[in-house]
């Protein structure tokens, strides 16, 4: 009881930090400043993790080895799927399924068909992520929270809605500057300038 106090005031305190930095609590993360600082509605938050569960399961019930080989990251109701996967026709029929999805506004298919990345390049792309995400998170100019990074082989993809050129570029900029990045790939939308 008096650690679920401790964790609730913890991310209360969180709310209130100026930097939305996540504070660590023993092996798990609390992030109570995470939706306060975003641009988008805390509805639109529900909204897209929902789309992603959708889908997810879509792809589970289809094969569970395509759930494991598929990533899919929603932002705005915008879909990324990347991952490689073990049977061609996968590709079309995650797309056509993530289509399908309520709440869906479009869908970026990188699926590709092939052998599996190795155990050491997983590692190697779980550091480039880790990496992307503490420059971008370091840049007082970019709302981090607003853009999901993904690294498949060394490809770093980048999904999220930023609120000018300069913000996606200075994004993208940071991306490729991280060590053992071979390409970026970005699905960032520009937010449109309201009159």
């Amino acid at each position: 009881m008096h650690f679920l106090l401790l964790i609730l005031l913890i991310a209360n305190i969180s709310a209130f930090l100026t930097g939305c930095v996540p504070v660590m609590v023993g092996t798990g993360v609390v992030t109570g400043g995470y939706l306060l600082c975003r641009d988008k509605k805390f509805g639109d938050s529900i909204n897209d993790t929902e789309i992603e569960a959708k889908i997810k399961k879509k792809l589970y019930s289809i094969n569970p080895v395509l759930y494991s080989d598929a990533s899919v990251m929603v932002d705005h109701g915008c879909v990324l799927l990347t991952g490689i996967v073990h049977e061609s026709d996968w590709i079309n029929l995650a797309e056509k399924e993530a289509w399908a999805t309520n709440g869906v506004v479009s869908v970026d298919n990188c699926l590709s068909y092939g052998k599996g990345i190795s155990a050491s390049q997983l590692m190697k792309d779980g550091i480039i992520t880790s990496s992307c995400r503490a420059a971008i998170l370091c840049t007082p100019k970019i709302k981090s929270i607003n853009f999901k990074i993904k690294t498949m082989d060394g490809g770093v993809y980048l999904i999220g809605l930023a609120e000018s050129n300069e913000e996606r570029d200075l994004v993208l900029s940071k991306a490729q500057n991280i060590s053992g990045v071979k390409k970026i790939l970005s699905f960032i939308r520009v937010a449109k300038k309201q009159k």
